[in-house]
C-alpha cells in the first residue's frame, strides 16, 4: 500500500521525501534483540563469555554504538519496503532527518528519507541536423586528434540541445564524493584540504563550484546518451556484456559501467553516420 499523500511528497526534478514513522514497540524490540546478540559474545569479570545478565551487559555497553546499528537497521526496512510501495527508483542513498530526536528506545521515530530518482532529460531533435554539418566536414587528416575533436563537437551539441534540471541532492551527494577523494588525496602528501587547494591555486569553495559545472555537464552528457540510444533503440546484450567482463575480469563488480560504456560507444557509432 502507498505511503499517505501527506507522507510522501515528489518534485518535478524527481526528488521525493518519504516521511516514515517506526513505533516505539518496533524500536524497542529492535533494540532487545540487539542487546541479546552483544550479549551472546559479551564477556566481563566474573562472568563467562555469552553468560552474562542483560542488565549488566547494558550498564557496560556503548549505547551510541546500539542505538546506530538499531536505527541503521530499522530504516532501511522502512526505507526498502516504502520504495517498493511507491514505486520509486532511488539512484543515490538517503538522507535521514531524525524529526523528534534523539533517537531513544521510548518513543515512535519520526523520520525523513529523501532521495531522488533519475531526472528526465528532453533533447531538441535539432541535435540531428548541427551533428550532420559536422559529419560532412572533412579534416585535412584523419588522425586521431581530429577525430577527438569530432566527438567534444558532438558533446557540445548534445548539451546545448539538452533541457534538463539535476536535483540538488544528486549534485551535492557528487560534490560530497569528490570532496572525500579530495581529503584522501591531501592526506596522502601530507596536506590538509585548504593546503592542497592553495598549491592549485583555487579556494574550497572555488573548487565546489568548478566541480558544480563539471558534474552538471556530466550527467547532462550521460542522460543525454541515454535518450538517443532509448530513441533509436540502441541495446547491449547479455553476450556483448559476458565479453568485455572476459577480457577484464575486474570489471565483473561493476556491469552497470560496463553496461553503460557499451551503450556510449553504441550510441557515438550512430552519431558519427549521422
Amino acid at each position: 500500500m502507498k505511503t499517505n499523500e501527506k507522507n510522501f511528497q515528489k518534485t518535478a526534478d524527481k526528488t521525493f521525501t518519504l516521511h516514515i514513522t517506526i513505533k516505539k514497540d518496533d524500536v524497542l524490540r529492535e533494540y532487545q534483540e540487539a542487546i541479546k546478540h552483544v550479549q551472546n559474545e559479551f564477556e566481563t569479570k566474573g562472568f563467562r563469555k555469552g553468560k552474562v545478565p542483560l542488565d549488566v551487559v547494558e550498564q557496560q555497553i556503548n549505547k551510541e554504538h546500539i542505538v546506530e546499528d538499531v536505527a541503521s537497521r530499522l530504516i532501511s526496512k522502512a526505507y526498502t519496503e516504502e520504495v517498493k510501495a511507491n514505486d520509486l527508483k532511488p539512484i543515490i542513498q538517503p538522507i535521514v532527518d531524525f524529526k523528534n530526536p534523539p533517537a531513544s528506545f521510548d518513543k515512535d521515530w519520526e523520520i525523513d528519507l529523501t532521495s531522488c530518482e533519475l531526472p528526465d532529460l528532453e533533447l531538441n531533435e535539432k541535435y540531428v541536423t548541427e551533428i550532420k554539418k559536422i559529419n560532412a566536414e572533412k579534416p585535412e587528416k584523419e588522425t586521431a586528434e581530429a577525430g577527438n575533436k569530432k566527438i567534444d563537437e558532438t558533446i557540445d551539441i548534445l548539451v546545448k540541445n539538452s533541457k534538463v534540471k539535476l536535483p540538488d541532492i544528486l549534485v551535492n551527494s557528487d560534490i560530497e564524493h569528490h570532496l572525500s577523494h579530495l581529503v584522501e588525496q591531501a592526506e596522502q602528501v601530507g596536506l590538509t584540504v585548504a593546503q592542497y587547494l592553495k598549491s592549485k591555486n583555487q579556494t574550497l569553495e572555488q573548487y565546489k563550484e568548478t566541480l558544480k559545472t563539471q558534474i552538471e555537464k556530466e550527467w547532462t552528457i550521460n542522460l543525454a546518451i541515454s535518450k538517443v540510444a532509448e530513441s533509436q533503440k540502441i541495446e547491449v546484450s547479455e553476450k556483448e556484456i559476458n565479453e568485455i567482463v572476459g577480457q577484464n575480469p575486474n570489471l565483473s563488480s561493476n556491469l552497470n559501467f560496463v553496461y553503460y560504456l557499451l551503450i556510449q560507444q553504441k550510441v557515438f557509432e550512430y552519431l558519427k553516420k549521422l
